[in-house]
Order: C-alpha cells, then structure tokens, then sequence
C-alpha cells in the first residue's frame, strides 16, 4: 500500500476518449461499485454530478493505476485519499479531463476517496467515470456507517476558510473545504455518514443581502443539486438519525429580521424535515459568527431567542437548541477557521452522544 502514489496530473481530453470507451478496468460513474456519500444526480447517460460541498466518492480496485474522467463548469477542488494515507489535493480544470488518482509500480488492492472541497456557488462537478487500466478491476466499495447525519446550513456548514493558514499556500487552490468542516470531524468522531446541504450566503428566509428569493435553505433543502430546482431530491434515499441546522448568521446579515416571520417558518421547516425523517434528533445550532456590539446591537442575543422559541413551539424531545461558541475568525473574514471548526466540533460532540445513545 505504500507504494500507490496520488498524481495531481491533468489531462484534458474530450467526451469519447477512447481510453474510457471500454475494457475490463472502465467503470461508469454510475457502476454499482461506485459509492456516494451525499447528494447526488444521477443523468440517463449515467454520470453522476455533485453540487453540494463535501459529497464524498468511495471507489476500491486492484492494479496499478486509477484515473478519474469528470467534467467541472469551472475550477473545482477534490482532496483525493489513497488508503488511508494523507489527503492531497487536487485541481479539476473547467472542461473535460482525465485525472490519475493512482499511479503504483506493482498490481495492488487500493480504496480511493476523493471529496468536493468547494461551496455550493462555486460550481459543480460531473464524474464520468473511472478507468483502472487494462489489467485493473474495480472492487466493491468499502460498506459505508449505518449511522447517519446531516447538516443544514450556509458558509460556516459548507466549510469556508477550514483551509486557511496564516501563511498563503500556493498548493490550496481554495480557503474553503469541507472536508475540514465541523459537520465531517463530528461525523467522523461518531462514526456516521455525514450529508452536508449547505449553501454560503443564504440563509432560513433572506440571504445575506437580504433577498427573500434567493432559493433559501426551504428550497435548496428540496434538491440533489443546490441550484437546479430541476432536479428534486428524494428524502427516502437518506433518512439521517440526527439533523444539525445552523442558520440565521445571513438572515440577521441586514438587521434582525421580523420575529413572527422569522420563528414561523422555521418552524414549518422543522415540521417538514421531521416528516422527511420522523426519528430523527434535530438540534438547533446557535450561529457561531453572530455576536452582541454596541454597533450592530444584539444579534446574538435575539437568535438564541428565537431558537428558545421554536424549540418551545414544537416541543419534541427529538427537538432540542445546541448551544455554540463565537468564533471571530481572523481579521478581515469573521467565517471561524480549521482550528475553530475542530473546537465546535468537539463543543458538539458530547451533546450528540447523550442524546443518541453514541
């Protein structure tokens, strides 16, 4: 296994290479061995896309040499994982490449993770398939956990600025990775699947600029993909055991926003996503950018609120507030950083595992 070594190598090619059009090793996306973690749409020619941030692909084969074939609307970013080994990351040109995800001097069994680093606004990806060479074959995926969670929220939840450093790194092609987000770490601790759908900028009813039209997490929670009301999602292909929402950080963006609106329809959205997933714990997370000041009043304050109050009008024991930290961020950009996501993470933890038995 220490011999497999991850290539950043890109080369652009076209629909129809004929290094994917057949043989032993080709897979489509599609291919039944083939396994996604989060939200995907699957078109009739059997590609598959990825909008939301952290979809996670799992693949294992035995050869000597694993390439990707995707489609990218713009730059995107994957961090690509070969046995267990450390991340790197990787650079999907706007077009038609081919990826080497593996490169091995000898035939070997390999698993394969590769992971959408970017927000829902900053493209989508199409995976076409996967070519294990003339003498690979794809293997069954590694079974994914039984337990499951999902996370609703906007930039914090898509994970923006868990990559920053202090330093700039010419090899991170993005500040944001969801890979490094508190959603993933707490999933990873408990030993879940994890499904992000979040989108940076929106929020419950208004976004950041204050638009009430904006496909706001009532809407983008509908989809496989967070801009494409074409494509519904089905709730049945995942029914998550526990639900993190995290919103209103972009809702309080332009004031505090109306109470009744506000607490109204939060609350159908609770009461929507508990028919998606009756048994499932739904905790309310505080935003942990919001904060009091004698400039922008108190922010913070009113949301926590807000949350009391939902959390009383439905009155479930499956619906319960989560209460989180403020976290500044660096000067210039108030998104909480890596570091910052490891300790919400671990501020959440112990909350989920009393209340699921974890």
């Amino acid at each position: 296994m220490s011999q497999s070594i991850i290539l950043a190598v890109i080369i652009i090619g076209t629909l129809g290479v004929p290094a994917f059009a057949g043989g032993p090793g080709v897979a489509p996306a599609n291919d039944p061995q083939v396994v996604y973690e989060g939200r995907v749409a699957v078109a009739p020619d059997g590609s598959v896309r990825l909008g939301f941030p952290g979809v996670t692909v799992h693949i294992q084969f035995r050869g000597r040499s694993l390439l990707l074939k995707a489609r990218a609307n713009k730059d995107n970013f994957v961090d690509v994982i070969v046995d267990d080994g450390p991340p790197v990351q990787l650079r999907l040109a706007a077009g038609d490449g081919s990826y080497a995800l593996v490169q091995s001097p000898v035939t070997s069994d390999h698993a394969v993770t590769v992971v959408r680093c970017n927000e829902s606004w900053q493209g989508t990806i199409t995976v076409l398939g996967f070519d294990a060479g003339a003498d690979g074959l794809l293997l069954p995926a590694r079974e994914l956990p039984l337990r499951k969670l999902m996370f609703i929220g906007d930039s914090v939840t898509c994970g923006e600025m868990c990559a920053w450093t202090p330093q700039p790194d010419p090899a991170r092609g993005t500040d944001a990775n969801a890979r490094l987000s508190y959603g993933m770490i707490l999933s990873k601790a408990l030993g879940a699947q994890c499904v992000l759908v979040s989108y940076g900028g929106r929020g419950l009813i208004r976004d950041w600029q204050g638009n009430m039209d904006a496909g706001n997490a009532p809407v983008f929670y509908e989809l496989a993909l967070p801009d494409d009301q074409a494509v519904p999602w089905n709730h049945r292909l995942y029914v998550p055991d526990a639900i993190g929402i995290q919103l209103g950080t972009n809702d309080f963006s332009r004031g505090v926003p109306d109470e009744n609106q506000f607490l109204n329809a939060y609350v159908e959205f609770v009461r929507k996503i508990q028919r998606d997933a009756p048994q499932a714990l739904l905790f309310l997370m505080e935003s942990p950018i919001l904060s009091d000041s004698p400039m922008q009043g108190p922010r913070r304050s009113v949301l926590r609120g807000y949350l009391e109050e939902v959390v009383h009008r439905i009155a479930s024991p499956k619906v319960i507030l989560a209460p989180l930290s403020h976290y500044p961020g660096v000067p210039g950009n108030g998104h909480p950083t890596g570091t910052e996501h490891r300790k919400m993470a671990a501020e959440l933890e112990p909350l989920l595992r009393r209340e699921l038995g974890w």
